[in-house]
Formats: C-alpha cells, sequence, structure tokens
C-alpha cells in the first residue's frame, strides 16, 4: 500500500500531536524541585564601622529540620516544592555573617559556643569585647502562579543574643525582611538572587544594631 503525500503529512501531524500529549502527561506526573544556594548579596560595601573587636558564634536553626523553604503553587492548585542545596544552612549564614563583618573591617573571633548570659561575659577571649549567637526563625519563599504573573513572598527572620563585656549586658535583637514581588515568569534564579539579598540586609541590619548599641 503506498502512502501519498498528503496522507503522510496528515501521519507526521498526528505523531507530532501524540509525542506533545504524552510529553505533558510526563510533565505533569513529575514533581518539578526548585535548588536554591544561599550566599552573600555580591553588592557589599566596605566602610570603616567599629575597632571593637566581635566574637562570632555559628547561627542555630529553630526552624524544622528540612531542607525545602517554600513551594511554587501552579494555576491547577499542584505544588512545586522550592528547597535550600545545603544541608546546614546555619553554617551557610554564618560564612555570610563573618564575610560581612570582614568587608566593614571588623576583626572578628570565632567562637565555638557561649551561653547568652551576662554572667559569662568574663569568660570571653580577652580580645573580644562584643559577641554575637544568632538563630534562624524563619526562612521562606511562597509563590503563586496564575496564567499571566506569578506573585511571589519572601520571610527571612533572624534573632541574635549580643553581649557587651564592658557593659556587662546582653540585649536580644531580632530582624527581618518580608519583600514581595510580581513577576511575569517565575525564574529560579532570579527567585535565589532575591532570597539572598534579604538575607543579607537583615544580617547587615543586626551589624549595624551590634554597633549602635556598642556605644
Amino acid at each position: 500500500m503506498q502512502i501519498t503525500g498528503q496522507e503522510r503529512e496528515y501521519l507526521n501531524i498526528y505523531l507530532i500531536l501524540t509525542l506533545i500529549f504524552a510529553l505533558s502527561l510526563v510533565s505533569c506526573g513529575s514533581s518539578k524541585t526548585y535548588w536554591l544556594n544561599l550566599r552573600a548579596d555580591p553588592i557589599v560595601q566596605k566602610s570603616p564601622t567599629t575597632k571593637l573587636t566581635i566574637g562570632v558564634v555559628p547561627f542555630q536553626d529553630n526552624r524544622p529540620p528540612s531542607a525545602r523553604v517554600g513551594q511554587r503553587v501552579l494555576t491547577n492548585g499542584k505544588e512545586e516544592p522550592i528547597r535550600l542545596k545545603s544541608s546546614y544552612p546555619a553554617q551557610d549564614i554564618t560564612s555570610i555573617f563573618r564575610q560581612l563583618l570582614k568587608a566593614r573591617n571588623i576583626q572578628t573571633v570565632e567562637l565555638t559556643g557561649w551561653e547568652p548570659t551576662p554572667g559569662n561575659l568574663k569568660a570571653f577571649p580577652q580580645e573580644v569585647d562584643i559577641a554575637i549567637t544568632g538563630y534562624v526563625d524563619a526562612l521562606e519563599v511562597r509563590a503563586s502562579s496564575y496564567t499571566f504573573k506569578t506573585e511571589i513572598r519572601y520571610l527571612v527572620k533572624l534573632t541574635a543574643k549580643i553581649g557587651f563585656k564592658a557593659q556587662g549586658k546582653v540585649l536580644t535583637k531580632t530582624v527581618e525582611g518580608r519583600p514581595e514581588e510580581s513577576v511575569v515568569r517565575f525564574k529560579r534564579q532570579e527567585v535565589e538572587k532575591t532570597l539572598n539579598e534579604t538575607l543579607t540586609s537583615a544580617l547587615g541590619r543586626l551589624i549595624d544594631a551590634t554597633i549602635s548599641s556598642a556605644g
């Protein structure tokens, strides 16, 4: 049986439509995951701020133990998880915090631990004037996609206990960032960039609060 040119054209169209349908079924059946890296916002200004030496205790994660920080909800209600690549986000945040202190020309000392009470301030190494131990309270990305736009909400919340050896006092400071944006297309790279900008800004405000409280 010989196939005519018109029949061959119809057959090609049928095969293409079948392939498209099969691919759509595969995409609907699988769940896409967006993986984010935590890193310092590259735009960091160096400026002299204080001659005091700050001891940095590693941040602790107060969130439930999960790499998931949120999800993107599609128009059909399906959820696509947003996760962190790192298994130790508190370590990443500690590293970013130290980078910011270095960028401000602030002398730092790495401390392994500190019970944040005034009675323990005398246990600091001699060169340490201030100690900071931080906590990650929230690190979230929530996205809702519609036909022509995606609404994205971020939440970064950090708390720090700050001890001042000379004054014999311990203060608690909390900072948070809640940016929102509406975009035409959801792009993982842009979400990662905004989350890191928000995190870097929050850590910077912790440093500002520490310096201003030092008197």
